[in-house]
This record gives structure tokens, sequence and C-alpha cells, in this order.
């Protein structure tokens, strides 16, 4: 505590400058993180985070001599915006040193970024950020809700302890019979489901015309190989298309990965144009089997969108927390028809693993 109050005095009087990325920033930039959130402490994982991400990155930093106070990360995306391609600057990481917290750090950056002139897009965020957006005339677009399929004891247990903070007498046993109520299945097979290395040209077909949306992200194969190639213990990606007689209909991205409490898997992304109830019930229940066969306690997603929502939710997903979508500048119409997953930000690649977990998942 003592070192917070000292952070937050010692900015007054001091020099305090704003600057874009450079690749000698990364000792700084590495300082950093070990005072604001555990990270790989690794030179590979920062020249993955930071210089291959530069095609596509935006990074501005808050300095003070020697010092990173603050940065913001966004990374370059294209958004189909009412039909129109938009090369969009979606926030990745927005964080200043945890005694400076309010004192203007953050929005120093982050106003730096909004002077690039592109249309920005975050999803989630602290109550401190949540706060600071409107203030600086962000505009709400939409609202986005997680889910979790529990698949183990152990998950199932956690989230009951979250309410009931006494044991149950019997309840591992019951929780063991729920456990494999909630094991998925497939459902409602329109078609085949084809695992690919990565989403190629024919992908494109699925996004022209009308798409059953009005805002939402388009693949970039480049920004997509950068992410999944990761860094050592970042997981096991896989990309799937779904064909429903001969014709690509949709595509799903996932992921599998370790953490402290065991190994969990998500579903990133799925995405078909024109969706409809059968089909995202369809392609959930092929994804979440697919993922079942790396044992994880638990499968994770999360969907903006009605259809996908019950199509979770018809495949015993359980409901959970809501993030809301804000963009920059106002002006984009209300109540537009918003896909928004897990593949934003760095959802896509949290938590990171610490050394033990990611050996953990490289030997098994």
């Amino acid at each position: 505590m003592r070192q917070l109050l000292a952070e937050r005095r010692n900015l007054q009087g001091l020099q305090v400058r704003v600057e874009p990325f450079q690749e000698h920033h990364l000792p700084l930039i590495a300082t950093f993180w070990q005072r604001v959130f555990p990270r790989p402490q690794t030179s590979s994982f920062y020249r993955w985070l930071y210089v291959d991400s530069q095609p596509f990155g935006r990074v501005f930093l808050a300095l003070s001599g020697e010092e990173c106070l603050g940065l913001v990360h966004a990374l370059r995306k294209p958004y189909l915006i009412g039909g129109t391609s938009v090369h969009c600057l979606e926030s990745f990481d927005w964080h200043s040193l945890p005694g400076l917290r309010g004192s203007g750090v953050g929005i120093w950056v982050l106003r730096a970024l909004m002077r690039q002139g592109e249309r920005l897009i975050t999803v989630g965020g602290s109550s401190d950020v949540l706060a600071a957006l409107p203030a600086l005339g962000w505009q709400k677009l939409a609202t986005t809700r997680r889910f979790e399929l529990p698949l183990s004891v152990a998950s199932l247990q956690a989230g009951m302890r979250r309410r009931v903070r006494t044991t149950i007498p019997g309840e591992r046993l019951a929780l063991k019979a729920i456990a494999s109520w909630y094991r998925p299945r497939r459902r409602g097979v329109l078609g085949q489901m084809v695992p690919v290395s990565i989403p190629s040209s024919e992908i494109h077909s699925l996004y022209s015309g009308e798409t059953g949306y009005d805002f939402l992200q388009l693949p970039d194969p480049t920004l997509l190989r950068w992410m999944t190639a990761g860094y050592p213990g970042n997981g096991s990606f896989a990309f799937l298309y779904f064909t429903v007689a001969g014709s690509l209909r949709a595509w799903a991205l996932t992921r599998v990965h370790e953490t402290a409490e065991g190994r969990e898997a998500a579903i990133l992304e799925v995405y078909g144009a024109k969706p409809d109830l059968d089909l995202y019930t369809w392609i959930v229940s092929e994804a979440a089997t697919w993922l079942s066969s790396a044992r994880p306690v638990v499968i994770r997603a999360r969907a903006s969108c009605p259809v996908l929502q019950a199509a979770l939710l018809a495949n015993r997903f359980r409901a959970g927390a809501e993030d809301p979508v804000h963009t920059w500048p106002k002006g984009l119409p209300e109540r537009l028809r918003v896909h928004v997953t897990m593949n934003h930000g760095d959802e896509p690649v949290r938590p990171y693993p610490d050394a033990e977990s990611a050996t953990r998942f490289l030997t098994v």
C-alpha cells in the first residue's frame, strides 16, 4: 500500500510523455506488467505480443523518464458495419500502474488512440473503464453474455460454493450425476464438421450479401495466424468448418488451455450466415463435443446474438455475467444486430499460463 500511495503522490510534478511503441520499450513494458498483472516473464512472450503484432497492433505508452506508467494496446481488425467493411481498432489492453488509477494516465494514452482516426471498439472492462468510456463520449452499442458448460464435479462445486458456503451432505455424489447430464452431445446434425488449419478465401462467401447482422468482426487470416501461433503454453486452437449439402455454412474457433484450476476449453467464435436456431444449435453441439475429447473441466463461450445465446442454452450451457460493448465515435444507429463472441480483445489468449501450467500442457 505504501508503494501505491507513493506512485500517486510522485505523479505530481513528473514530466509524463505519451509515445507510440518502439522495440526498445520492451524492457520498460516487461517491468510495467510485473507491477500490474501477472504474465509470462519471457522475452519471446513480449516480442510476440508487441513486436510480432505490429502489422495490425497500435500501442501507446505513458512514460516518465525510463518508467512506463500506463499503456493502451489495440488490434486493427476489419469489421462489417451496415454492410460496409471498416477497419477498426479493438482494445486489447488498457492499464496504468495500480497507484495511478484515476490520475489521468490511462486517459492520456486512450486519447492518443482516439486521435488515430479509426473507429474504436472495446468489449467489457473493469468498473473504472466502464465509468470512463461514457464520460469520454463513447457509445454503448450492445451487451454480450458469458456462458459456461461445467463438465466436472470440481467446476460444479466451485459454482455452488459461490452461492452456498457450507457443504451439503451427499453433494459430491449428486454433482457427479449432474456433471454427466451436462456432457456434450451432438444435436440436430445438419451436415458435416471439418477441421481446417486456418480459414482461407472461401470463408469470405459467408460475409457477402445479407449476413443476418449489422455489426460483426470479419476474419483476418494474418491476425488469426498471429494469435493462434502464440507462445509456449498458450494452448491448442482449432478451426472448424461446417458444411450443409456440400456448401460452407459456418465456421468456429476453439481453444483448449491449462489453468491452475485444471484444463479449460472455449468456443471463441461461432459464425454462420443468416443464422437460425437449428444451425447454431448443431454447430455448438459439434464444437462442444469436439472439445470434450480433451477432457476439460469447463467449456466457456460468449454471445451477443440472441439466436446464438438460445443455441448455447439448448446445449445446456449456463448463462452468466454480461459484458457491454462500446464504440467511439458515437453515431451508430441503435438496436443494431451485433455479433460479438469471445474472439475479441485479449479474451482468446487469457488466462495467461504460469510456468507450471505451460509445462503441463506441453507434456500431456
